[in-house]
């Protein structure tokens, strides 16, 4: 605040502008904020995400796969952040340790959050984002903590499509293995389209539902990784690369966590 207001400062006509008789003092804006509602913070990011887009799809940096380059494509996760229980009571986790979460939505063609939810990091990832279905042809990428049968089902109505790890104990039966090619794509070891098989799947009805699991081998942890998707015309090499671009938004926790020094937390 003191920079916004040395900033306004320095410019007559600046201040003049704004319809302000003088630039305002750090402490003014303080008890403004102190009585503002969040939502006005929240209105402005959004404000500010329309304005920018069109800058930000141009400029950055970010991996195209080519059979899907003009979809709109959103990466979920969540990340835990330790709190000292003692000076944060509010952050109960478990016992004798306090955390918060963070809940996010990553805007791939943006490459920045477009929602973001904090709460106590007791909340399950499953619960933690309000909006879990998205516009019509929306992909969806995220790790198996959000497989879930009925949020699978409602996104298919909303034709979203969904790719995540499937869980090692989710019960299916292969109805056709597809062919893989010969020569490339080495680390892709099956493609399957199944149907899940379980009571629970029948009880949600997920269970009339054809859809894909690929097998893909990750050569730096030396193990297999199976990811579901409704999609069943991509390629896998496609599915393959889309989980994989979960790692960017992992990128986004470590800076948080390694290059911001927040050490207050403020709540209405």
């Amino acid at each position: 605040m003191s920079d916004i207001s040395t900033g306004i400062g320095v410019s007559e006509t600046f201040i003049s502008d704004l319809g302000l008789a003088q630039s305002p003092a750090r402490s003014t804006m303080g008890c403004g904020n102190k009585q503002r509602n969040w939502k006005v913070f929240e209105t402005l990011y959004y404000r500010l995400l329309k304005l920018y887009e069109r800058v930000m799809e141009n400029q950055n940096n970010r991996q195209i796969i080519e059979e899907i380059k003009d979809q709109n494509i959103k990466r979920i996760d969540s990340t835990t952040i330790s709190l000292c229980l003692s000076m944060f009571d509010w952050a109960k986790f478990r016992t004798a340790k306090g955390g918060l979460k963070i809940h996010t939505c990553w805007d791939d063609n943006l490459q920045i959050p477009d929602l973001i939810n904090i709460t106590e990091a007791k909340i399950h990832d499953r619960y933690g984002l309000g909006q879990l279905i998205f516009p019509k042809n929306t992909i969806i990428v995220e790790d198996r903590a959000y497989f879930d049968f009925a949020l699978m089902l409602n996104r298919i109505k909303a034709e979203n499509t969904f790719v995540t790890r499937i869980k090692t104990n989710t019960l299916y039966e292969t109805i056709e293995e597809l062919d893989l090619p010969d020569d490339i794509d080495q680390d892709i070891i099956k493609d399957e389209i199944i149907k899940l098989t379980s009571s629970q799947a029948e009880k949600t009805k997920i269970s009339i539902c054809k859809l894909r699991l690929v097998s893909v081998y990750k050569e730096d942890e030396n193990k297999v990784i199976q990811i579901i998707t409704n999609n069943l015309n991509w390629t896998a090499r496609t599915i393959a690369d889309l989980y994989k671009k979960r790692w960017n938004i992992e990128l986004f926790f470590k800076a948080i966590k390694q290059n911001l020094q927040i050490k207050t937390f403020f709540r209405d």
